[in-house]
């Protein structure tokens, strides 16, 4: 049904429906990053590595490279395809503008021209006119995004081993 607008009556709900789903995926996401069994280095080191594969342009690719370099790494396979499955859909429209802001002002350039440029123009020819921008903004939110994610992942995992051994050692007194 569609208001005076001509607008369906329930897209507010709908939208808000959305987002509490993606919320509690999130959620259990990070409860399983959590609960896996591996040294909290390990599951760290996984979690940054999807972290990079879901800020980098991959191009569909994220689960399966993040899945290979955390082999190759000795990092944790689950934690790196899991917060790659998280990132890349959640994050991409605020990584790709804030790489092209960071790689614009470090190349000198116009962010806000090289902005304009993906709504004027087709993805394909944008990007070849933006892709050395794109890449130099990249390049360095994707190693700040990676330092995060490992820090705050082996932190929320140590805490959360702690909490669990705490609460173990009190049921048992």
């Amino acid at each position: 049904m569609r208001n005076s607008n001509g607008i369906h009556a329930n897209s507010h709900a709908n939208r808000k429906d959305f987002f509490v789903r993606v919320k509690r995926r999130a959620r259990l996401m990070y409860l399983r990053i959590l609960r896996l069994d591996d040294p909290p280095e390990r599951i760290a080191r996984g979690a940054a590595i999807g972290v990079l594969m879901g800020v980098l342009p991959t191009f569909g690719l994220g689960g399966v490279l993040a899945l290979a370099i955390a082999f190759v790494l000795k990092a944790n396979k689950a934690a790196a395809v899991i917060a790659s499955a998280v990132v890349n859909p959640l994050t991409a429209p605020f990584f790709w503008t804030t790489s092209i802001i960071i790689g614009s002002i470090i190349t000198g350039n116009d962010s806000t021209e090289m902005l304009a440029r993906f709504k004027g123009e087709r993805f394909i020819i944008a990007a070849e006119q933006t892709g050395l921008v794109y890449m130099a903004g990249n390049a360095i939110l994707g190693a700040i995004s990676t330092a995060c994610a490992y820090f705050l992942v082996r932190g929320a995992v140590k805490g959360h081993r702690a909490r669990k051994a705490a609460r173990r050692r009190s049921e048992t007194q």
